[in-house]
C-alpha cells in the first residue's frame, strides 16, 4: 500500500488528513483522504484509500474491478460533509459489489451542500490529471482504476439519462466549465 500511496501523492499532493470512521463512529473498510493540492492551482483533492482492496464485479463481463474514487473542489471550498459524501458513495459500491464506470450517474439525492445545486455525481476518467494517473498497477499485476466523481445538477443527471454520457462529455468539452466549482451553473 505504501507504493500506492506514493503514486497518489505524486499526482494529488501530500496527504493532509484522513477519515476512517463514518459519522456514527463506525470504522470503515477504507479511508477518505484529503491532499494538500490538486491537479492544478486552486484545486483541492480527495480520494478513497483502500476501496481498491475490495474486488467489485462487473455485472456484464464478470470481471473483477478494483477502483478508488476521486473528488475535486475549489481549494477555498472546505465543507465538513465532503468525507461523508465520499464514504457513502463508496459504500454504495461496496454494498452492491458493483464498480462505478465512466458514464454512470449516482443520484440525484438532493443538494449536496446548502445553497448548492449539485445533487448527483457523474463518474468519468480523471482528465484533470496526467493520463498515467488513470490506472495504477500493483507488482502482482492488479489494476486500480481511478474514477472521478464530478458533482452535477439534477437537470444534468436527467440530460445524461435522456441523451447518453457521450453527449454530456461532448458538452463538457465544448463549454469547459470549472468542475471544481460546486456552485457552477447547470450546463442544461
Amino acid at each position: 500500500m505504501d507504493t500506492f500511496i506514493n503514486f497518489l501523492e505524486k499526482h494529488m499532493g501530500k496527504i493532509e488528513c484522513g477519515w476512517h470512521q463514518n459519522q456514527q463512529g463506525h470504522r470503515l473498510p477504507f479511508q477518505v483522504v484529503m491532499y494538500e493540492g490538486g491537479p492544478m492551482p486552486g484545486a483541492k483533492s480527495y480520494s478513497t484509500l483502500g476501496l481498491s482492496l475490495e474486488a467489485l464485479t462487473d455485472g456484464e463481463s464478470g470481471e473483477l474491478i478494483h477502483q478508488e474514487l476521486i473528488f475535486l473542489t475549489d481549494a477555498l471550498f472546505d465543507h465538513p460533509e465532503i468525507p461523508f459524501i465520499l464514504q457513502n458513495t463508496a459504500l454504495m459500491a461496496l454494498n452492491s459489489h458493483t464498480p462505478y464506470f465512466r458514464g454512470n450517474v449516482i443520484g440525484p439525492f438532493g443538494p449536496m451542500f446548502e445553497g448548492c445545486d449539485m445533487e448527483a455525481f457523474y463518474v468519468t476518467l480523471p482528465v484533470y490529471f496526467n493520463e498515467p494517473f488513470r490506472v495504477y498497477e500493483t507488482k502482482a499485476g492488479v489494476r486500480y482504476n481511478m474514477m472521478w466523481l464530478i458533482p452535477i445538477t439534477a437537470s444534468e443527471a436527467d440530460f445524461i439519462e435522456a441523451n447518453g454520457w457521450g453527449i454530456f462529455e461532448d458538452l463538457l468539452s465544448e463549454t469547459q466549465p470549472d468542475l471544481t466549482d460546486l456552485y457552477r451553473e447547470s450546463l442544461v
